[in-house]
């Protein structure tokens, strides 16, 4: 996940360049409409270009609020989901490490569909290796789950 991928910056630098050059574009019609209105060359181009640079100003900003708004409704909700497994997960390990049921061992199990579809692998093989423990490693894996666990809500 920490890789560097030579695409990721390639599109960053590209939609770095695009966005400073809209804004650029918006800054020059700007400028230029105060300009004509300075000089009062008020003409049929000057209320094209006012209308131009409201339409860029409204909608384009409406359009970023939305999708800024939607992203970080999106990570709150991930956030949520993955702090409502990880209790889980914590309660029904700390029940497994306390009495070796094999009911909670199924549960523990059926749990594992989720935390493959909202954390890393790596987490998965944490459970795995706490679910599969005997009885003196147990609590080393027991609190290496933990500790992933912990370690992938900050």
């Amino acid at each position: 996940m920490n890789e560097n991928k030579k695409g990721y910056w390639i599109y960053s630098i590209i939609a770095i360049i695009v966005g400073m050059l809209l804004f650029a574009f918006l800054g020059y019609l700007i400028y230029d409409l105060i300009l004509k209105l300075a000089d009062k060359d008020f003409s049929n181009n000057t209320v094209i270009q006012a209308l131009i640079t409201l339409i860029i100003t409204v909608f384009i900003g409406g359009y970023f609020s939305k999708w800024l708004e939607y992203k970080n409704t999106k990570k709150t909700k991930l956030y949520e989901t993955r702090i409502d497994i990880s209790l889980r997960l914590i309660d029904l390990a700390s029940e497994y490490y306390r009495n070796k049921s094999n009911e909670v061992k199924n549960i523990l199990i059926f749990e594992s569909a989720k935390v493959k579809l909202f954390f890393e692998d790596e987490t998965l093989k944490k459970m795995n290796i706490f679910i599969e423990s005997d009885d003196k490693n147990i609590i080393d894996n027991y609190n290496a789950l933990i500790d992933n666990l912990k370690g992938k809500l900050k």
